[in-house]
């Protein structure tokens, strides 16, 4: 009798490892996953390689797998205190007074002298500067002009240094603001230094603006930085134009490590599109796409010709919408492109909240433009974690039209690590490796239920007629003896 139930027992566990491992190949391709440590969890993040091979607006048809071809515990996952965007910095001030005699151009190396209180958090506190032009030829070696005026407002300076000694990332580029009311365009040199006495240039001459005219307004604010992390940052003002009230200071950096951080990707030109939209007539149309549907949270245009400018509006085709609901995902802006000698003004990103997943995307300019825009977008890719359950290697699969999985209730496990490893822990990051192929596309398309007189439909009837056997006369036998 005991031979009777494992027999029955081994059927149902051998049923159920059959089934997984068929749930593992009815997937389109697979990529390894290379943890670093032996963590009880792990998070990855999806590639657009990966976004490409989903079906599904809520990404349900993936999975990871375990070396036996297990399906192991996976689940969306949202970092703690995630920040989807890159970070943004404000930083502390201070104005370098000028000469009173001001002979030399700006941009000449003038000696400069420093007088400078740091509090106990190593923080600059106060700034003090004596500035002398560099000699100019045929002056006498040991002329020297030292600032005897009053220290300028923010709005009026002409060098100000910026403390960014708390800023301990990579910074990505600098925002600099001013009041709307005033309309300019200055032109800026950012230097950068360790000890506030040898300064090393980092952007020669870089312009911003806001102009406004007509009810249209030009903007640019933003300048590009090298990646690596400062101590102290020096802007220079460059064009000696009017005075910057409300001058601000910003830089932004990468999300951290743990969080997502949003990537750009180029979108690839279809050309002009022939399309008639009621009150649009005189506008141009060029479409574009992605390699995969992607959830978009800023867009970049950037025009193709020279002294150019447009009213831009960007649409975009949502991943499961009839071919003609085109939505205009972003408001209207203009995009302009304006070159000054060596300068070149182009208008800034436009940052959104998230949107559909979108692969086929339009940009709409109002104006006669012949060549093709730049299209650029930003996505913040999605995690998912999983529990390293059974032996590794583990597998990412994904892209099946049969075959979608259910968050298990990871979140449960997770704060058991986190309440054991401490409130900051995060499952590492794990890496995917290079992509291939199971079934391909034919994973991707919906078949025909199979016909019921097949072979697995007889094997399954089979056992379960077997199985009901064996219980009725275990049933009959416990009736017999009572």
């Amino acid at each position: 009798m005991k031979n009777r139930r494992y027999s029955i027992f081994a059927l149902c566990i051998l049923a159920a490892t059959l089934a997984h491992a068929d749930d593992a190949h009815n997937y389109a391709y697979t990529w390894p996953i290379t943890t670093q440590s032996d963590s009880a969890a792990h998070q990855i993040e999806l590639t657009p390689e990966v976004y490409a091979a989903l079906t599904t607006a809520d990404l349900r048809d993936l999975d990871v797998v375990n070396a036996a071809g297990e399906s192991v515990p996976t689940a969306r996952y949202q970092p703690v205190a995630a920040a989807a965007r890159d970070q943004v910095h404000a930083l502390p001030m201070f104005v370098i007074p000028m000469p009173a005699k001001a002979t030399a151009p700006a941009n000449t190396d003038d000696s400069i002298h420093l007088h400078i209180e740091r509090g106990a958090d190593g923080r600059l506190r106060s700034l003090d500067a004596q500035i002398a032009p560099a000699p100019r030829a045929g002056a006498v070696q040991n002329e020297s002009v030292v600032a005897s005026a009053p220290s300028p407002s923010i709005d009026d300076a002409t060098k100000i240094v910026l403390d960014a000694s708390n800023v301990r990332e990579p910074m990505l580029r600098m925002l600099i603001d001013w009041n709307r009311g005033t309309d300019a365009t200055p032109r800026f040199s950012v230097s950068t230094s360790e000890d506030l006495q040898s300064w090393r240039t980092l952007v020669t001459d870089a312009a911003v603006l806001r102009l406004t005219q007509d009810g249209n307004t030009l903007e640019r604010h933003e300048i590009a930085l090298d990646r690596a992390s400062h101590v102290y940052l020096m802007l220079t003002r460059l064009d000696g134009g009017s005075a910057l009230p409300g001058l601000t200071v910003h830089v932004f950096t990468p999300a951290s490590a743990q969080q997502p951080a949003q990537r750009w990707i180029t979108a690839q030109s279809d050309g002009v599109e022939q399309t008639t939209i009621p009150g649009r007539a005189d506008h141009t149309f060029f479409r574009y796409h992605l390699v995969a549907p992607l959830a978009i949270t800023a867009v970049n245009v950037k025009l193709a010709d020279d002294n150019s400018v447009a009213h831009t509006q960007v649409w975009n085709l949502s991943m499961f919408a009839p071919s003609d609901a085109w939505t205009a995902s972003f408001g209207s802006f203009v995009a302009f492109r304006l070159r000054t000698g060596d300068a070149l003004l182009v208008n800034d990103p436009l940052q959104s909240g998230a949107s559909q997943r979108s692969r086929d995307w339009r940009v709409d300019l109002a104006a006669p433009i012949t060549h093709a825009p730049t299209l650029e977008l930003a996505y913040t890719p999605d995690r998912f974690v999983f529990l390293a359950q059974g032996a590794g290697p583990y597998r990412l699969v994904a892209g099946s039209a049969t075959t979608h999985h259910n968050d298990a209730p990871v979140d449960i496990a997770l704060r058991q690590l986190r309440s054991a490893a401490g409130a900051d822990w995060q499952p590492p990051l794990a890496q995917l490796g290079a992509r291939s192929e199971l079934r391909g596309e034919q994973a991707l398309i919906v078949t025909p239920a199979a016909k019921p007189d097949t072979w697995k439909t007889w094997l399954l009837w089979g056992v379960l007629v077997a199985a009901a056997a064996i219980v009725g006369g275990l049933a009959l036998s416990l009736l017999r003896k009572a």
